[in-house]
């Protein structure tokens, strides 16, 4: 009994600490007459943008304009967007401190005419009535100084993308404020800030060599009066990340994620890692020769897996397989952090859509 008892006391508490629920946009209507621009940052997203920018042509409200910054893709991005009737703006030359996405949001940032700017990654798309509703979020306080940034919910059609359980939790816990320890941050896919404000914290530029530009330029945001609100995007946004196989997806999570780690802050950083120690101490024990108690064992698994299973539903469109079976998604993070770790400490650049990052 005693080692149930205690990953029980341990590991449970910290992962509701991590996320205690994650609000979703509320079903309304914004009024009549936003001026808003769309800026969507696209390297070689031909077969993205056309999912996007149908779902954004759909929308009941419409932006001013549609703005694609075309980031040096070399397949169509440019002519699917012209295509679907948006801006196509072809990036300048990159400066050698910036990354190529807040380059390419910068720049858009800087043509759009809008009063509001909306900064959406092109693997994302609204679902009916989504961009409705999450304008009327921001336009419901009449607060100039918010800032929204939604959490796309996860679709997934592939079996391997179940693998990526562990990186959507622990993303939403160290960015969403969505817990107890930390206020909420940004995520990186989708933004809305009004003009004035997005120049006063120094727009993209401010975080201009960063990575994951969402959680390092949330402190600045904040010295200028700003508030944060973080959302789930069930029911409003969406997104298909890794539709171009196992590969693709184990680039993505790995390339930044041991950053976004350490940005996430310590009390984050502290409770996740208990957290997954419990689950992992659990699982072992469970089928460990010497019999720790393993009927206790079972139900303290069984705990778990519930656990996972309430935060996944959240998150994306897993399957309760894959969380009754964690410890097979929980190697597989395991894995890409570890490795992404070891390379990051060796001065390893990791490579994203043909380009180092």
């Amino acid at each position: 009994m005693m080692p149930a008892a205690l990953l029980c006391a341990l590991g449970l508490p910290a992962g509701v600490l991590l996320i205690r629920r994650i609000p979703l946009c509320p079903f309304s209507e914004p009024p009549a007459g936003t001026s808003f621009s769309i800026i969507i940052p696209a390297r070689n997203e031909e077969q993205n943008l056309p999912r996007l920018l149908a779902s954004i042509s759909s929308s009941a409200t419409q932006p001013r304009e549609v703005i694609v910054v075309d980031d040096e893709s070399t397949d169509d991005t440019a002519a699917v967007a012209t295509r679907f009737g948006a801006r196509v703006l072809a990036s300048g030359a990159r400066p050698s401190a910036w990354m190529g996405k807040t380059w390419a949001c910068y720049q858009g940032a800087r043509q759009a005419s809008g009063e509001l700017l909306v900064f959406l990654d092109a693997d994302t798309y609204f679902v009916p009535g989504g961009l409705d509703r999450i304008l009327a979020q921001w336009l419901d306080g009449q607060d100039r100084l918010l800032v929204l940034s939604v959490l796309p919910f996860h679709v997934m059609r592939q079996g391997y993308e179940q693998l990526s359980l562990f990186f959507n939790i622990l993303m939403a816990a160290g960015a969403g404020g969505f817990g107890a320890p930390t206020p909420p941050r940004l995520f990186g896919q989708s933004l809305l800030i009004s003009k004035d404000t997005y120049f006063r914290a120094g727009g993209h530029a401010a975080v201009s060599g960063v990575i994951l530009e969402n959680l390092r330029w949330s402190s600045a945001l904040r010295k200028c009066g700003a508030h944060i609100l973080c959302l789930g995007g069930h029911g409003s946004l969406h997104t298909r990340v890794f539709a171009d196989g196992f590969h693709q997806m184990s680039q993505s999570w790995g390339k930044a994620f041991h950053q976004g780690a350490a940005d996430s802050g310590k009390c984050v950083l502290a409770l996740a890692v208990a957290w997954i120690s419990a689950l992992w101490c659990t699982a072992f024990l469970l089928v460990a020769p010497h019999d720790y108690g393993r009927l206790s064992l079972a139900i303290v698994y069984l705990l778990f897996g519930a656990q996972v299973r309430w935060l996944a539903r959240q998150l994306g469109s897993y399957h309760f397989l894959i969380c009754v079976l964690y410890p097979l998604p929980l190697a597989y993070f395991c894995f890409v952090f570890g490795h992404a770790a070891s390379r990051g400490a060796l001065g390893a650049k990791a490579v994203w859509r043909g380009r180092e990052v």
